[in-house]
């Protein structure tokens, strides 16, 4: 792979992997434009993710070192709080780890990313009509991150878009803007990190050619994931997540033409 397109499709990943608007549906449809081979998708989409994984992680650091200290402390509210992302991973890691193997074959489906892009929009734009909500983080209950979990489980199908999904259910059930924001993201880190250690192995070895390839799309995907999330969290606070539907319609469009012109 040229390095044009490592360097754009880490570009496209730090930016879409927070905005929601499926980080997954965008490379897949670059993917296919790029040529990339169905066997090397899986590797490098992954070390992409590692990428805006630890910018996850970066941008999050007071809050995890929040939650790290009430855990040692034994603070009711963090132990509280921990076993939500716990029972939210839950459904995720179950759907993700039965629908694997249709999933590597959908990042090379630029038609069904794109078709299932316009179901990402319409939930979207749904959001703009829900009741501003109450619940803050010591407010969330069980249910709410068992629903979030499925969300974040299904969104695993190119098209589906993983922070659109689990923020959009969250303020669904009622949760402040802020607190569905946090939890969406802070929630998606065990389910993540589970995900790249299972195929860490394939990226990271010496048997891998393309391994500074891919390091260096991680890099860029990490710095474009910094910018998105900042960016990410002042929109979602004042506006809400409705104003990326029309981003999901026209790269949906994009996706359906791609499709054709290269009649996948």
């Amino acid at each position: 792979m040229s390095i044009f397109w490592i360097l754009l499709l880490a570009l496209v990943q730090g930016l879409t992997e927070f905005f929601p608007v499926s980080s997954s549906a965008h490379l897949t449809i670059l993917g296919a434009l790029a040529g990339i081979k169905e066997e090397d998708v899986l590797v490098f989409f992954l070390v992409l993710h590692a990428g805006t994984f630890l910018a996850t992680i970066v941008f999050f650091g007071k809050d995890l070192w929040a939650l790290f200290l009430g855990l040692v402390r034994l603070d009711r509210p963090s132990w509280r709080y921990a076993g939500l992302i716990v029972l939210t991973t839950i459904p995720t890691g179950l759907i993700g780890l039965t629908a694997k193997p249709y999933v590597q074959k959908a990042e090379t489906m630029p038609a069904l990313a794109g078709s299932v892009l316009f179901f990402t929009a319409v939930y979207l734009w749904c959001t703009k009509y829900l009741p501003a909500g109450t619940k803050a983080d010591c407010d969330i209950t069980w249910l709410d991150a068992l629903l979030i979990g499925l969300a974040q489980g299904v969104a695993v199908l190119p098209g589906i878009s993983r922070s659109g999904a689990t923020i959009s259910s969250g303020l669904a059930r009622g949760l402040k803007r802020e607190a569905a924001f946090r939890y969406s993201f802070l929630a998606s880190l065990p389910a993540i990190g589970g995900a790249f250690l299972l195929e860490a192995r394939h990226a990271f070895t010496a048997a891998n050619p393309e391994m500074w390839d891919d390091v260096m799309g991680a890099a860029v995907s990490f710095g474009a994931g910094l910018f998105a999330l900042w960016l990410w969290r002042r929109t979602v606070v004042k506006h809400g997540p409705h104003v990326f539907a029309f981003w999901c319609l026209a790269t949906a469009c994009l996706g359906i033409g791609v499709a054709l012109f290269l009649n996948r």
